[in-house]
This record gives C-alpha cells, structure tokens and sequence, in this order.
C-alpha cells in the first residue's frame, strides 16, 4: 500500500514536471494526472514484459502487487469523491431553475441518453453480429453503455459503473470503461482546442478576438491564492483536517448505511442486490449536509476545501485506473471499442455543432456548447478550460446556466442513479435493441422539447 502511494505520489509529480517543461504537453492541454498515468501504464506494463523476458521473477511480482493496489483504488476512492459531492453544494430552490437554465439541463439529457441509445445500438447491429474478440460472440449485452460511462461519465462513473457491471458478470466493464475514459479526456482537450479555434476563425464567439493562452501549470505561483477559509482555530485544529473529517462523517455514515442493509437482507435471507458503497456515501454526504443546516451550523462546512479533498481523490484515482488498466485486454478489444470510440465522436460533435446550435441561447450557443462538450468527451473541468479559452472572466453567462442546470441532470445520467441502476436494469429486462430503441425514442422527444423550450424563449 505505502509503494502504491509512493509510486502514485510520484507518477503525479513527474506528471506535473513534465507538463511544465514541455511545450507540446502544455499546447495539448494533457492533466498531470493523465500524463502520470500513462506514464505509469508504461512502466508497470512494459516493466513486467522486460522482467519477464530476463527472468527477474521478483521484479514482476512487485509490479503485479502495486497493479492489484492501484486497482484495488478506484472503488474506494469514488465512494469518497460522492461523499463530498453534496457538501459542497448548497440546496437550491426551484425559483432558481429558470427557462435558460431547463433548456441546459435538457441538452445534458440529449448528450447523455444519445451515447446510451447510440452505443447500445451500435453493439446490437454491428459489434453482436461481427461477434467481435475477445467476446467470440458472446458480446456483453451492457457493452454499448461504455460510451456513457467513460465519456459523460469519466473516471468517477467508469469505476462506479464497472462495480456494477462487475457483479453482473461483465468483469471487463471496469478495465474498458477506464479505457474510454482517458481515451475521452485526451480526445476532449485535442478536438475541444479545434473547435474553439473553429468557433474563432467562424465568429460564433460573442466575445470577439480572443487569444487562447499555453499553460505550464505553475502560473498560480505568481498569482496565489487561498486554498479555502479557515472555520476552526488551527490552534485547536487544523482546518483542513476539520474539512476532512466532515468528508469522513459522510464516508462513515455511508458505510454504516451500507452495512446495515446487508445485515438486514442476511438476517430475513434476501439475496443482496450488491449495490457500491459510492451510492451510500452520496446519501451519507446529503444527510451530513442537511443535519448541520438543521442544527444551524452548516457554516462550518467550507464548500472550496471540500472541492479540493474531492478533487484530491480524483487525481489519485485518475492516475490509479489509467496505470493499472489491463492493457492487453484492451489491445484484445481494441476493434470493438473503438467503434464506440467512432460513434461517441461522431455523436458529440453533432451534439455540439447542431443540435446545441438550435437548442442553446442563441447570444452564447457556443460557449455553452463547448462546456458541454468538455463535459460530454472528458470532465466538467475540460469544458470549463475550454469555456475560458473564449471567455475568461466567464461573462457569457454560458458558466451560471452550466451550473445552475446540474441539478436537473447530474443526479441521474452521466454517472447519477439511471446511469448506475435503471439503464443496466433496463438493458438487463428489455434487451439491447428494446432498450436503444426506447431511448432514440426519448432522445427525439427531448430534441422537440427544446426546440418548444427555444421557441418560447425566444417569444419571451
């Protein structure tokens, strides 16, 4: 466990190292984590091979421990990124969510529910009947929500997601999901970076010339700032480790949840249905949040130094599931997915270029397009990296509707409960083909509703 953490510890600082020195990293926009990761990917992968071909048996060994550590990670890891998903956010009243705001939050339906349709469809036409390795025929029925799970989703939801999957006997999900992921992180700032300068050279930025700046990552260090605020006297206490304690009661609580269920199902001899312990952490955050707000101290709760405790994790599991992917289970499916890989590209920038074109305010269309489609290929953050490149002080209001419109869609898809429990359920009950059908159905519905949503704006 301590080699893992030190070997993790280092693949994110020779990450950041070589982020700040190279120039062609900086204009790709790459993570420090994802640059770590696939650092780390080569040297456990290659490093094996090499051992292996010398003979240096312990060699191998160590590697095949701190792989089985790493991606030991994940699991837990995002059971505590959803611990603190709640904390940081306070509740918002309905008043809040107005016209702009819904026709955002249907777009994210849009996006989300057409990579579902559209992978699961993919896989019933043409993975299934090609009976593409390594699956001889036996192509997983859940196979095609992998483009949901990886882009969408990300990290987060592809170890989420793989939990479940792994339970319903596609152990592969994981492995391939993380795949997807990192895959769509990089393609997310690459293609993002083309279509801004696309946006630039068409006029479709409300903000005129604009310049699009190179990054090395130490810019901050010129400009500091404050991590977050101090709520405890760090004489008592120190305040970071106050705010992670906080995480750690929802953590706790989620666990207790958990386990409690499991004794009750055992106790009456129900079969358990193996729900992950990321769904009660999340139900241990909402309730730790809404009991310091009921005892009038949810002023304690720093919503900047949970980010950062989240955001924390988030780095370590990254570079944890990109270094210990199974590489040559992905080479084995490497034609199977990367006709996912086809149609997720395909579908976003059409997401993007038409759909969110005439769905969108019409004063800032693309700027939040292009936050949905950083979200959509990679994470939040990569859309709103690219937002700034056109829009820097987020004047557009592109960034309040993104923001104010996530209740309506993070909860459910793109890693929330339908993602995690109703899809597989349904593919599982209905079928593929039922099931993409149903959803196409659902997505051309949605695109009449926001076309209704932008006409009635549009009147107002």
């Amino acid at each position: 466990m301590i080699i893992a953490f030190l070997f993790a510890s280092g693949l994110l600082l020779i990450g950041l190292l070589l982020r700040v020195n190279f120039r062609l990293l900086q204009g790709l926009y790459l993570p420090a984590a994802i640059i770590g990761g696939l650092l780390g990917l080569a040297i456990l992968q290659g490093g094996s091979v090499v051992a292996e071909h010398f003979g240096v048996g312990w060699t191998t060994d160590a590697m095949e421990l701190v792989v089985n550590q790493l991606s030991a990670w994940p699991g837990w890891l995002i059971a505590v990124v959803f611990a603190g998903l709640f904390l940081d956010k306070p509740a918002k009243p309905p008043s809040q969510i107005l016209c702009g705001v819904a026709r955002q939050g249907n777009m994210v339906w849009i996006i989300s529910l057409g990579q579902v349709a559209l992978g699961l469809l993919v896989t019933w036409l043409i993975i299934q009947p090609l009976q593409l390795a390594p699956f001889d025929g036996d192509v997983p029925i859940y196979f095609g929500q992998l483009i949901e799970a990886g882009f969408v989703g990300g990290h987060g939801t592809s170890a989420a997601l793989g939990a479940v999957y792994e339970k319903m006997g596609f152990t592969e999900a994981r492995d391939m999901a993380f795949f997807m992921a990192t895959v769509g992180l990089i393609y997310s700032v690459l293609s993002g970076m083309f279509f801004v300068n696309l946006a630039i050279h068409r006029g479709w930025v409300g903000g005129g010339k604009v310049e699009i700046p190179i990054l090395t990552g130490l810019e901050a260090r010129r400009q500091a700032s404050a991590l977050g605020q101090t709520k405890v006297n760090a004489e008592v206490l120190d305040p970071l480790v106050f705010q992670a304690l906080i995480v750690a009661a929802a953590f706790a609580l989620g666990l207790g949840i958990q386990q409690l269920i499991e004794l009750g199902l055992r106790t009456f001899d129900v079969a358990s249905p193996g729900l992950p312990l990321f769904l009660f952490t999340l139900i241990g955050g909402w309730i730790v949040r809404d009991a310091m707000r009921l005892f009038g101290i949810q002023d304690l709760i720093d919503p900047d130094t949970i980010r950062r405790l989240v955001a924390a994790a988030m780095e370590y599991l990254i570079v944890a599931a990109i270094a210990s992917l199974n590489l040559g289970l992905v080479i084995q499916s490497i034609v199977p997915l990367s006709i996912l890989l086809l149609v997720a590209f395909a579908w976003t920038a059409v997401c993007l270029l038409f759909i969110g074109r005439r769905l969108l305010p019409a004063a800032y269309w693309f700027e939040l397009g292009i936050v949905n489609y950083g979200m959509s290929t990679g994470v939040t953050a990569s859309g709103l990296m690219l937002l700034r490149t056109i829009d820097k002080d987020f004047s557009s209001g592109a960034a309040e509707d993104y923001a104010l419109a996530a209740p309506l869609s993070a909860p459910f898809v793109g890693g929330g409960i339908l993602t995690i429990v109703a899809f597989p359920a349904m593919i599982s009950r209905l079928g593929v083909g039922t099931t993409a059908l149903l959803l196409l159905a659902v997505v051309a519905g949605l695109y009449w509703l926001g076309l209704w949503l932008a006409r009635r704006s549009d009147i107002d």
